[in-house]
Formats: structure tokens, sequence, C-alpha cells
């Protein structure tokens, strides 16, 4: 299993960052591109609740969580319904959490994938996808920060001008 790591302090005390971080119906205020999500369960929180957000106007995944560890985070298996991740993944997990080391708060997230497609598939991982995995996830986690922070969505502009700064 591939994995990339993003952690960002957040001037928030953790159990605030906790009860945002556990409201799944928010990442369209931080994901450039998310223009809507809804959830295909009636549970809210915890292991088996899933939402299917949409990019732009017409790609959908299916988020459903895998992992809930109350006060400090959870994973969500990202899938197309029945028929598994997008491919090339074999399995595609993203993992979001709040860390609190001494005084200081951080949101800490990660993402999980495996490859299909053999050697060919390795030689994309190298080649592209783990950079642009990373790219992403430092962008997610940064806009999130953001967001927590402040309560406004964050437009492309505001990352991008956070971006600048970090």
């Amino acid at each position: 299993m591939h994995t990339v790591t993003a952690e960002y302090p957040v001037q928030l005390e953790k159990s605030e960052v906790w009860l945002l971080l556990r409201d799944l119906s928010k990442p369209d205020m931080y994901v450039q591109g998310l223009t809507a999500v809804e959830f295909t369960t009636s549970q809210r929180i915890g292991v088996g609740t899933s939402r299917r957000v949409t990019q732009g106007k017409f790609m959908q995944l299916d988020e459903t969580v895998t992992q809930w560890m109350e006060g400090n985070g959870f994973t969500l298996r990202l899938h197309r319904g029945d028929k598994g991740p997008i491919p090339p993944f074999s399995s595609h997990f993203f993992d979001y959490g709040v860390v609190q080391r001494g005084d200081q708060v951080y949101l800490r997230n990660s993402m999980r994938w495996e490859v299909g497609l053999g050697p060919l598939g390795a030689l994309l991982n190298s080649l592209v996808l783990k950079r642009l995995l990373s790219t992403q996830l430092h962008k997610v986690t940064l806009a999130q920060k953001i967001y927590y922070q402040t309560g406004e969505r964050v437009t492309p502009e505001i990352l991008k001008a956070a971006e600048q700064v970090q």
C-alpha cells in the first residue's frame, strides 16, 4: 500500500477541530471542484456512513466510512458504488485526522492506495500518481485548515494565496 501524508497546524482546540471534522456534509467548503455532497445512507457519523461527492458537473465518487476513531479521525474508502475505486486504483482510502502534540493541534490527513495493472501500474504510480496525490492531499488539508479557522468557503484564489505563504 502506498501512502502520502499532509499535516498543518490549526489555531483551534482539538475538540473544536473534531466537531468540524466529524461533520461529513461539508467537504465542498474546502475540496476544490466539489459541486455537490449527498448522503447515500441515513447514518451521518460512524462506520457505514456513506456520501456521494460530485466533482464538476458529472464525476461522482462514493466515500464510505470504514473506521471511526471518536475524537481523533476516520477513514473513508473511495469507490464507485459496487464497481470499486476509480481505475487504475485497486484500493483507495482517505484518512482524516486531528492530533495534538503539546499545545499545538494539527490536521493530519493521509491518502493510501494500491494500483492495479501490474508493472504498468507501478510505473504509472512512480511517475505520476504519487506526486499528483501528494499535491492534491496538501491542497485539501491546507484548504481544510483555512475553512476550519474562518468558517468561509475556500475559493481557488484563497487557496493559491495561502500556498504562496506556506
